[in-house]
């Protein structure tokens, strides 16, 4: 099997989303900010050595807080530019000064850009890798194409000689700094690298793009990524599940009133002044996870398990509920081996406590932190949070630890 093509990365994370209204590197989906879903993917892909990830001056801190602890090593988090060409320059010599040479194989990608795979950034550092050139992702242009003056069509330009370029986009360190710097003292505009490799001298190569890779303009952007993101991050595809294991799949939602404890995935939310109404404390997602775990074992839901008018679940604790449920599962040959849970809620945000959530949940369910997933969204002002409440879906996987009793 070939080796991954080695190479480093500087994410451009500067900008200030003016056309947005609102920090779109910040924006929620499903429970990370767009440029940890960048980042991340960024970390995945092998052969990775070291980020610069390039932030505004006065967010420094807020990024670097916001690293995954396993990479904080392999991220240095530096202050950027008035421009994305200045940017990518500060993102460079943060690389060099951590010992980078002209050779090193430099990957540049926006941070607004959330739905990359990793894959397409290994296509890329492998094109790249294979000679002098750099490379590029693109993708067809599918509409019309019309050369406009004083607001009439005045020709129409031929679509098969016209592409829509991508990131990440690699060249050598020194091609970068080479081309960026000489387009400044040439005072050419850069809207991208491959402009400015291309001015330089240096043959830029395109590999086919994703279409899925969009980039985050509007706000208007933003529910056709969290559908994009939604599928690249089920952890479920039907052909994975082993023959011994079962899905299932659970959903719970309840209003919220002033003074109950806002309780979710069995953590206390205590600066919260108000929680979700119910018969026992009200957790949303740990109820609609103990429905995708009785479902996938075919025993039934949470109301069955938990009649709600029996007084012995008044005010009960959600967790307990679980262990209840897994003992259950127990009983009948079933043991859970993964979790999903997706939490809908104006507040509180989820994205701070994730981790802690998720290692709460994977401590309830007796498996590894590694295989729980929780995180949080909002609905857009529609559905239950809009009217002051919080919703939770979950799936469960469950696999056979003996023969059914």
């Amino acid at each position: 099997m070939t080796a991954p093509a080695p190479f480093s990365a500087i994410l451009v994370a500067a900008g200030r989303s003016e056309r947005m209204g609102s920090d779109k590197l910040w924006a929620d989906l499903w429970g990370r900010p767009t440029w940890r879903w960048s980042l991340d993917a960024l970390l995945a892909t092998p052969g990775l050595v070291d980020i610069a990830v390039v932030v505004a001056a006065d967010a420094v801190d807020r990024f670097t807080d916001g690293l995954p602890s396993d990479a904080a090593d392999r991220c240095l988090v530096v202050p950027g530019g008035e421009t994305r060409a200045d940017s990518v320059i500060a993102g460079i010599w943060a690389l060099a000064g951590i010992g980078h040479d002209e050779e090193t194989l430099v990957l540049v990608h926006d941070a607004a850009r959330p739905a990359v795979r990793p894959t397409l950034v290994a296509s890329i550092a492998a094109a790249a890798a294979a000679g002098t050139a750099a490379a590029i992702p693109v993708v067809p242009v599918a509409d019309s194409l019309k050369r406009v003056r004083n607001e009439v069509v005045i020709g129409q330009v031929e679509r098969e000689d016209v592409v829509a370029a991508q990131t990440p986009q690699a060249a050598r360190l020194g091609q970068l700094r080479t081309g960026i710097e000489e387009a400044n003292a040439w005072h050419r505009p850069i809207t991208d690298d491959a402009g400015a490799l291309a001015a330089a001298g240096t043959p830029v190569h395109v590999v086919p793009g994703d279409p899925d890779n969009r980039k985050i303009t509007t706000a208007s952007d933003l529910p056709t990524l969290r559908a994009i993101l939604a599928e690249h991050a089920s952890p479920l595809a039907a052909g994975a599940i082993p023959g011994s294991s079962r899905a299932g799949i659970g959903f719970d939602a309840h209003a919220l009133a002033a003074g109950r404890p806002m309780r979710l995935a069995g953590v206390t939310f205590a600066d919260e002044p108000s929680g979700p109404e119910g018969h026992s404390d009200g957790d949303a997602a740990l109820h609609a996870l103990i429905d995708a775990l009785l479902g996938a074992a075919g025993l039934g839901d949470v109301g069955v398990l938990f009649p709600p008018d029996t007084e012995r679940w008044a005010n009960a604790d959600s967790a307990d509920l679980v262990r209840t449920a897994v003992a259950t599962l127990g009983s009948h040959g079933w043991r859970p081996t993964s979790a999903d849970i997706a939490i809908a809620a104006l507040r509180p945000a989820i994205a701070p406590r994730r981790d802690e959530l998720a290692a709460t949940v994977a401590g309830l369910l007796g498996i590894d932190a590694g295989a729980v997933s929780v995180k949080g969204t909002t609905t857009d002002g529609l559905g239950v949070t809009a009217g002051g409440g919080v919703a939770a879906w979950a799936i469960a996987v469950v696999a056979r630890t003996a023969a059914t009793p």
